[in-house]
């Protein structure tokens, strides 16, 4: 008989245990499915391409995909567009949690200020890297009669002159006054074609001549993403007086480029 009671609770002990352990494994596996259930475990997303983009598209974008983003910086880069995603964290392609908040780097909408170097009694070299050092760009070159062939006599922005000190915009135009060394000097006609827009405007300044007309053609939609498909006056010309104009028609077409240009003056 007591061997009987013993077996009976030994059994009733053995039924708990299963019982309990059974109740911890339902509690425990309950458990995860509500935290996979809550962290969306195994279900991602891929981040989009948001450059370039600008914040109305960004919102429309990660709405869909069920995403978030936070500007995290604003800087100014005069070659993208004005109010456009610069850089994102996370990179494009990744795999990432929906609701993950994605930080963007954005193109300011307007230029930080610099103030103007003095350009005055330096060489048309030296003030055109001098510009590019505080963001600024070279604009129109006129020459007046003075023994100092190729200094600059005065700095001028929107045609007035601008003293050295002075705050302005970066990627400002100023135009320069140079001394033409008391001389009518030609200079020889870069040859443009097949060039970037940006560093076509480099030789033309560089050989002491001014941008004329730009035309583009129908498939330019950015100009600093445009090629020089033809010149005028050509670079068959030989040679043109310094402080002359260059014409520029530009494409995005690649095709054009290939193109001789056989345009006479």
């Amino acid at each position: 008989m007591r061997d009987m009671m013993e077996f009976i609770r030994t059994k009733l002990f053995w039924k708990h245990v299963l019982l309990a352990l059974l109740v911890v494994f339902l509690i425990i596996w309950g458990t995860l499915q509500l935290i996979a259930n809550y962290t969306k475990h195994g279900v991602t997303v891929k981040v989009p391409d948001l450059r370039g983009k600008q914040v109305e598209e960004i919102a429309g974008i990660l709405e869909s995909q069920k995403l978030r983003y936070f500007i995290t910086d604003s800087i100014y880069d005069a070659k993208r567009e004005k109010g456009s995603v610069l850089d994102q964290d996370p990179e494009p392609g990744m795999e990432v949690k929906e609701n993950r908040t994605l930080y963007l780097t954005m193109n300011s909408y307007l230029p930080p200020q610099v103030k103007m170097p003095n350009l005055v009694d330096v060489s048309l070299r030296q003030a055109t890297a001098l510009l590019e050092t505080y963001g600024l760009e070279a604009g129109k070159l006129s020459y007046v009669p003075d023994f100092a062939k190729n200094a600059v006599i005065k700095q001028l922005y929107k045609g007035k002159p601008i003293k050295a000190g002075e705050p302005i915009r970066k990627g400002s135009r100023i135009d320069l006054v140079l001394g033409d060394g008391l001389s009518n000097e030609k200079v020889d006609l870069p040859d443009l074609r097949g060039k970037r827009y940006n560093e076509a405007l480099q030789e033309i300044t560089a050989a002491g001549l001014n941008l004329g007309a730009v035309i583009a053609d129908k498939s330019v939609k950015d100009s600093l993403r445009s090629f020089v498909y033809r010149q005028n006056p050509p670079a068959s010309s030989g040679t043109i007086n310094k402080g002359n104009s260059v014409d520029l028609f530009i494409t995005q077409d690649e095709s054009k480029i290939a193109v001789p240009d056989t345009s006479e003056n």
